[in-house]
């Protein structure tokens, strides 16, 4: 087996790996995973900028940015009240600082968005066992954010 197929192979399974782990989440390890992926995109944003490598710090600040607009789609603000009215604010902040850092190759930009969401992800692994296995169907019937 040639190299380039072994690369390829290697793609296959680590997207169908990400794709399992997706649909088999529950939706407090589904906003996890998009705290931790935002976070690991911004940091290696920030190794691009310094080595100049432009194109790939676009790639991963527009996956932190995609990142950013699902945790602002997740949000339930009939049922999250304040709670999801304060992240909104949160995340449109920490988007409209990626944005700018983006266009201005602004390491500390990119630092403060995650100095914003680190204390989100650790919050939300403090989260109780028992809820952290809830499913999105008991969710909704609890009337949880």
């Amino acid at each position: 087996m040639n190299m380039a197929m072994r690369n390829q192979f290697a793609k296959t399974y680590a997207k169908t790996a990400v794709e399992t782990a997706v649909t088999e989440a529950s939706p407090h390890k589904l906003v996890e995973m998009l705290y931790e992926h935002s976070l690991k995109n911004l940091k290696l944003a920030k190794i691009f900028i310094e080595q100049k490598n432009y194109a790939k710090k676009a790639e991963h600040l527009n996956k932190a940015l995609s990142l950013l607009a699902a945790l602002q789609a997740g949000l339930n603000h009939d049922k999250g009240k304040e709670v999801a009215e304060n992240l909104a604010a949160l995340y449109d902040y920490c988007y409209r600082i990626t944005v700018q850092a983006s266009l201005q190759n602004d390491l500390d930009k990119i630092q403060e968005v995650i100095a914003l969401l680190e204390p989100l992800l650790e919050a939300w692994k403090q989260m109780p066992e028992n809820l952290k296995r809830v499913s999105k169907q008991q969710l909704d019937s609890m009337g949880a954010l």
